[in-house]
Order: structure tokens, then sequence, then C-alpha cells
């Protein structure tokens, strides 16, 4: 047990060693888009104001991709065999996770107590992952699908199929199977998770 609690960790620990640099990055650039310390260099409209921007935005990534990192970050640390497969099956899942919830909430939102008009950010418990406008779960849906997959990754990657069945085999098979399994998981985190928004919103209220 606690062997696997140390894999774990170290799997968490592979995303959040990008944040360093990020976010020394994105702290530079912030100061120097500052009138109180750079003067006149930060006008909106000036060259430097610009660059630093386009600079800024690029340190932002890490940030605003954190669920994707620690979905596809947990099968380097924790597969078995193929870790680049694992983590390229996992994004794929993940991405579909997200597909799943876009559909759903779009067609039958209103039923979940979800607006998905609204756009994305403040208190709405929307975000978008990847160009996709889905629930914000943060880093926990990338966590939890990304140990999902590669449970599944872990069981069934050498499960051999007979020959004419061949091409299904090895990463396919765990895509196919992640597939059918994340929809579930996708109507239960509609389900759900609107209400767990609530009660973090309560709680910040109180």
């Amino acid at each position: 047990m606690f062997k696997q609690i140390q894999r774990l960790g170290g799997a968490l620990f592979t995303p959040v060693l990008l944040f360093a640099f990020s976010g020394i990055l994105v702290a530079i650039t912030i100061i120097l888009k500052n009138p109180d310390f750079v003067g006149p260099l930060a006008d909106p409209d000036g060259l430097f104001y610009q660059i630093v921007k386009v600079v800024e935005e690029g340190g932002w990534t890490v940030f605003r991709q954190m669920p994707v990192l620690f979905a596809i970050g947990l099968p380097i640390g924790l597969a078995h065999k193929a870790h680049a497969r694992a983590s390229m099956v996992t994004f794929v899942t993940y991405m579909t996770f997200n597909y799943f919830i876009n559909a759903i909430l779009t067609i039958w939102g209103s039923s979940f107590g979800v607006d998905f008009s609204k756009a994305i950010g403040g208190i709405s418990g929307l975000t978008e992952i990847a160009g996709v406008k889905t629930l914000d779960t943060s880093i926990i849906g990338g966590i939890l699908i990304g140990l999902l997959v590669t449970s599944i990754h872990n069981r069934f990657f050498e499960v051999k199929l007979p020959d004419f069945l061949g091409i299904f085999q090895g990463s396919t098979l765990i895509a196919t199977i992640s597939f059918f399994t994340v929809l579930p998981v996708a109507f239960l985190t509609c389900l759900v998770w609107p209400k767990v928004q609530m009660g973090i919103t309560s709680l910040q209220g109180i």
C-alpha cells in the first residue's frame, strides 16, 4: 500500500515540475506590464507591452491545461508497460469524457440544473479544455480519468485477441474499453458535480 501511494505521489509530481518555470515566467511578465515598475513601457499600445503579453500567454499554458497534464502525466508513473501509449490513450479518453459532458449538457443541461449557454468562468461552473466547453472539474477530473485509464491499460494491454481481431488489441483495445467506460462516468459527473460546485460556492459565501 505504501509503495502504491509513493508511486501515485511520484506520478502526480511529474506535471508539477512544469509549474516552476511557468510560474516564474508569468510572474516576471506581470511585473513587466505594471506601470509602477516599468513606467511608460507598460503602455498597452506599445510594442514592449505587446511582446510581453505574447510571452505571458505562452506562460499560462501549463496552468490553463492543468487537468490535461495531470491526466496524461499519471500513466508515465503508474503504467506497467508502454507508458507513451498509455499517455496517448489517456489523453484521447479524457477528451472523449469532456466531449460526452459537452453533448449531454448541450442537450439535457436544464435537467441537470446547468445553464450550458452561460459563458465559461466565474460562477458558471463551466470551463474550456483544449477547445471543448465542459464542466469545470479542475484537476480532479483529469486525475480520476488518468487513474481509470491507467488501470484499464495495466489490466488489458497484453490481452491477446484472436488473429482476425489482432488490430483491436493493445492500445486500440484500451481505447475501446475506455470509451464505453467513461460514458457512464460522464453522465454521473453531470449528475453529481454541479451539486458539488453549489456546495463549494456556498462554502465560499460562508
